[in-house]
């Protein structure tokens, strides 16, 4: 039986990075406070790829054309806004591999700890220029209230072969049998990162696989660096956990066990189904020029994200880059945990995006709905596929 869990002795086995909260640095789930604030960085100087394991997950099945685009005269400083997790691999790539410098950009990075409803009057007021973070009601209150800040692209996906979230349990229930179905879960505490984010339509998915609704249920939102810890103390008993913090909570503390977990989750909720995206602010949305620029280059970024899922001396080169913008620092666990879904043509599916405001209409997060093309808008990928 694994020894006795704090949240204390949890954090400490990972290091001060992960103690910062980042243990969802494979989700696209917006910042919460367990990313750590920090003043806005450039990035560093790139660094020679060092060694790591050549196991690599299925590659993306929709490549984007390699492109070297004409390096523009005048350089402009961007901030972009995003906790230090695995999903901003495009960004973080596009800025070692100098792809931004290339159109002119220079990125300055925030990733101080917010919520949507934090971010989106900082993207509006030009305090940020573009937002990488969960897909939730306050985006979509926003834009009700007449705030352009379109989801342009992706930022992470549960999808085959990418399946980067597990519903854990309690490992003890379930090795006595008292939890071992997601039907067990009837009157239990289910932990959700965000209760008004597209977090609660994966719940609800979840749960309708096994008979049940989201009233069949306590919802309880924590962070995912509690979530270890309280699973072992029956403080919950069911939690979304997102990777790394699966791997290390399932195969190396052996605290949690998984009711479902990659493939067998994306089963359940859907292929492509969208956890987090990149929003324009409005003055980026509506320079046309400088958005498509940042487009191109983020495409690249995804694209040899992509390739280093397949080749594995390119792979060792996105760890690299990873250990430098984000707490994962140990080989071991790139390889065990399942990395996020970043599709090379930048899309994802909208869908979900439509379905779970009935699920905010019906909690009382939202007070109406909002047509999806009011949502996101592809058309800056568009533009950019034809430059690559």
């Amino acid at each position: 039986m694994p020894r006795r869990l704090t949240r204390r002795s949890f954090l400490a086995l990972w290091g001060g990075a992960l103690a910062g909260g980042l243990l969802a640095a494979c989700g696209g789930g917006e910042p919460t406070p367990e990313a750590p604030a920090s003043n806005p960085t450039s990035a560093p100087e790139p660094t020679p790829a060092s060694a790591s394991s050549d196991a690599s997950p299925a590659p993306d099945p929709t490549p984007t054309p390699a492109a070297t685009p004409t390096v523009q005269q005048a350089t402009r400083t961007l901030r972009v806004t995003t906790i230090g997790a695995v999903s901003g691999a495009g960004i973080f790539i596009a800025m070692e591999e100098g792809y931004f410098l290339e159109v002119g950009i220079e990125i300055e990075l925030d990733t101080a700890a917010r919520t949507a409803g934090e971010t989106i009057p900082l993207l509006s007021t030009q305090q940020l220029d573009i937002s990488g973070g969960s897909f939730s009601a306050a985006l979509l209150n926003a834009v009700a209230q007449g705030v352009r800040v379109p989801a342009v692209a992706t930022k992470g996906s549960l999808s085959r072969g990418f399946g980067f979230h597990a519903i854990g349990v309690p490992k003890h229930l379930y090795d006595d049998g008292t939890i071992t179905t997601v039907a067990d879960l009837r009157g239990r505490r289910f932990a959700v990162t965000n209760d008004s984010g597209i977090d609660i339509l994966e719940a609800q998915r979840v749960l309708e696989s096994g008979g049940l609704t989201l009233d069949d249920v306590e919802i309880v939102v924590m962070r995912v660096p509690d979530m270890p810890v309280a699973l072992q103390n029956e403080a919950i008993h069911a939690a979304e956990l997102v990777e790394p913090t699966a791997a290390i909570a399932i195969d190396q503390l052996g605290v949690a066990a998984p009711l479902l977990r990659g493939d067998s989750l994306v089963d359940v909720i859907g292929d492509d189904f969208p956890i987090a995206g990149i929003f324009f602010g409005p003055h980026i949305a509506d320079d046309r020029d400088l958005a498509v620029r940042w487009m191109v280059a983020y495409l690249r970024g995804l694209q040899f994200y992509n390739d280093g899922l397949q080749d594995p001396d390119q792979r060792r080169r996105v760890i690299e880059i990873l250990k430098l913008y984000t707490p994962v620092q140990d080989d071991a666990l790139f390889d065990r945990m399942v990395w996020p879904g970043l599709r090379a043509d930048g899309r994802f599916d909208t869908a979900p995006l439509e379905q779970v405001q009935e699920v905010w209409l019906a909690r009382g997060a939202i007070e109406q709905t909002v047509p999806v093309d009011q949502l996101v808008d592809f058309s800056y990928i568009d533009e950019a596929m034809q430059q690559l």
